[in-house]
């Protein structure tokens, strides 16, 4: 499998071995560089996983300067779902109380 390096004048480069040579027109030619900006772009989505484990870092795709958004994200969710849990304890209690 060869990489084009440029096509008008069949040069082309070997990715396993690193040789850059003249391409042999009889062998079928695999053109690669949209595959590894595809790779890349995977890595980039998977390095941003990893990194929002920890809640200092910013996603990828996020604006500049928001630092300590799962932090923030992670406190928001935890006052929502304690609030609705609040809610359903107070339920119990007044229905177990007789109160409604």
């Amino acid at each position: 499998m060869y990489v084009i390096v440029d096509p008008d004048v069949n040069v082309a480069i070997d990715p396993a071995s690193g040789i850059a040579a003249e391409m042999n027109p009889v062998q079928p030619i695999a053109n690669i560089a949209e595959l590894s900006e595809g790779i890349e772009e995977i890595e980039r989505a998977a390095i941003d996983l990893v990194d929002s484990l920890n809640p200092a870092t910013v996603s990828y795709p996020s604006y500049p300067n928001r630092e300590g958004i799962y932090l923030n994200l992670g406190r928001v969710s935890n006052a929502v779902i304690g609030f609705i849990i609040g809610l359903f304890a107070v339920a119990i209690l007044l229905i177990l109380a007789g109160g409604l």
